[in-house]
């Protein structure tokens, strides 16, 4: 039987590449859909046998036309997609950046809706195919400065919903993976310039620490697999009790949990 086919756009770096990785050890073809191929080549270069790099660029919907059109003539099918690229601008709400703003959404937002939207009308023929999108814990929760970002997430929660709702009869399932930190680049590049500070950090996540890029691309293999059959229009948090944290400490007083058997 031929290799089944998925697209991760974004993928040649953090929880994209981390997906390539994971797709790999399970024996998909992946299809790395990145501006930076010459990053993605140096990545390929061990991996040649299972993994080839399509240029992309996601604000452009005649570049998401060719891509996609490409991995089609290529392969006959397309099962699953993952939507990673993305971006981060930092601005204050008060002097908002405009330009900030339709830079995000137009990557984050407009681009994940272009490669959904490319992804989908080559699976409904087929009768199948799975698309995970890349959400964040942003996109239900206030953040400072971070405005445009968390407005792009919400706006990929809700298109997840609807796109999971509209191609169910299609034997289409459409999810999103909503990360909290983790231990990427990005967040070391942030820590480092003093935008994040990693100790309040980690007191705010009950588990006390970040993810691993790989624990979020478990998460978007089994959304992928058939394993996951049933569930679509779902938007799943991997972020170590973020979320579920009621955000006040215990009291002293209060007695603590025992693994001492009880009498």
């Amino acid at each position: 039987m031929a290799k089944r086919v998925v697209v991760i756009t974004g993928g040649a770096s953090g929880i994209g590449w981390a997906a390539a990785e994971a797709f790999l050890q399970r024996n998909w073809w992946v299809v790395i859909a990145d501006r930076q191929l010459e990053r993605v080549h140096e990545r390929l270069r061990d991996r040649a046998a299972d993994m080839e790099a399509v240029m992309i660029d996601v604000t452009s919907q005649e570049s998401v036309e060719r891509a996609f059109s490409q991995v089609s003539e290529r392969h006959g099918r397309l099962d699953a997609l993952v939507n990673s690229a993305g971006i981060q601008r930092w601005t204050s709400l008060a002097q908002l950046d405009w330009q900030a703003w339709n830079a995000v959404q137009d990557v984050n937002l407009n681009g994940t809706l272009r490669c959904l939207q490319a992804a989908g009308v080559r699976m409904i023929p087929q009768g199948h195919g799975a698309i995970v999108n890349l959400s964040s814990v942003a996109g239900v929760r206030g953040v400072p400065n971070r405005t445009p970002y968390a407005a792009s997430k919400a706006g990929v929660e809700a298109v997840t919903r609807s796109a999971a709702v509209e191609w169910a009869t299609a034997g289409i399932r459409v999810n999103a993976v909503a990360p909290g930190y983790v231990e990427s680049e990005l967040v070391q590049e942030y820590v480092k310039t003093g935008r994040l500070a990693l100790e309040p950090i980690l007191d705010r996540i009950p588990m006390r620490r970040m993810a691993r890029p790989q624990e979020i691309a478990d998460l978007i293999c089994y959304l992928c697999s058939e394993e996951s059959s049933y569930i679509t229009g779902q938007v799943i948090a991997v972020d170590g009790g973020f979320l579920a944290d009621y955000g006040v400490p215990a009291a002293p007083s209060v007695p603590q949990a025992s693994s001492a058997p009880t009498k």
